[in-house]
């Protein structure tokens, strides 16, 4: 675990057209295409694929699904869900699994309840779940979740639980948010959650990345990272980079807008998001595809 490190794409979450059944047959293409572009490892079940809308039992089963298909992928699951019981089985699972490690979002109905009743819920989760050996990241995205990952909250565990942490994934897409974790713990390793960040991120010194677009462009983003670790430019890259970050953000949810490439990139039959997510209308998927198609960065996979 604690070579975790580089490009990895919070993967999407392939359902059929009624929004519910889960396209269990798709997800090995989708694997397929990101080892060939040179990705490091994968986040099923995060923020991009929808985590929230998944029984644990779906999780249960895309995560075996990844996991027998994974390759030289390093596999990091989503497993945060409000219910500390249904969290703890997750863990279990994802370990008994061959998981690397696993994104544990805060309790996030609970918004209130302060890093106190927090730190209980992850020092209960920690003594709970974990074996000897097995470390959890903490996934910091506040303006989603509701409930940040605070400096306090981390002093506390790292006090009592050091060795079950391994580090934690900062999506806040603030500079100096992930600066300032990667200073006062320079221990745990540190991933950033914005593609509009990648260049700055790698440059200043992060274990990784885990961006949405990395779905798409895995092997652009690895050239980013590469430029900004040895001192090169990576201004143009970046910028093209941004430039599909905002496509996909303009045609929300991203979630649709990045299956919608995806289909069209790798010849994988279209798939869709679950409610309340809403997918795109015809005319809107077609608008996409022609402003992508001026994009680039998808020019090599395109």
């Amino acid at each position: 675990m604690s070579e975790l490190a580089g490009v990895f794409a919070p993967i999407v979450t392939p359902f059929r057209t009624d929004g519910v059944t889960i396209d269990f047959a798709w997800i090995p293409y989708h694997l397929q295409y990101l080892q060939s572009q040179g990705l490091d490892g994968v986040v099923p079940m995060g923020t991009t694929g929808e985590g929230p809308s998944l029984s644990v039992n779906e999780r249960k089963a895309i995560l075996d699904t990844v996991i027998a298909r994974r390759g030289n992928l390093k596999v990091i699951p989503g497993v945060g869900t409000p219910s500390l019981t249904e969290t703890e089985d997750l863990i279990r699972h994802a370990f008994a699994s061959g998981a690397d490690s696993v994104l544990v979002l805060p309790p996030y109905y609970w918004r209130n309840v302060g890093d106190k009743g927090l730190l209980t819920y992850f020092r209960t989760l920690c003594d709970r779940a974990l074996q000897p050996g097995q470390k959890i990241m903490l996934y910091h995205i506040p303006q989603i979740s509701g409930v940040p990952i605070t400096l306090d909250l981390l002093d506390g565990l790292l006090e009592t639980h050091a060795d079950c942490i391994l580090g934690l994934k900062d999506s806040s897409g603030h500079v100096n948010s992930f600066l300032t974790f990667m200073r006062r713990y320079p221990t745990l390793r540190v991933f950033v959650g914005s593609d509009r960040l990648v260049g700055i991120a790698y440059e200043l010194g992060v274990a990784g990345t885990i961006t949405a677009a990395a779905n798409l462009v895995p092997k652009a983003i690895q050239e980013i990272r590469i430029a900004a670790q040895t001192g090169r430019d990576y201004t143009r890259r970046q910028e093209e980079l941004a430039q599909l970050r905002d496509l996909l953000q303009e045609f929300a949810p991203l979630q649709a807008s990045i299956k919608v490439l995806l289909a069209r990139i790798t010849r994988m039959p279209l798939t869709f998001v679950r409610p309340p997510l809403t997918n795109l209308p015809p005319e809107q998927r077609f608008h996409l595809l022609r402003r992508a198609e001026l994009l680039p960065i998808l020019e090599s996979v395109w």
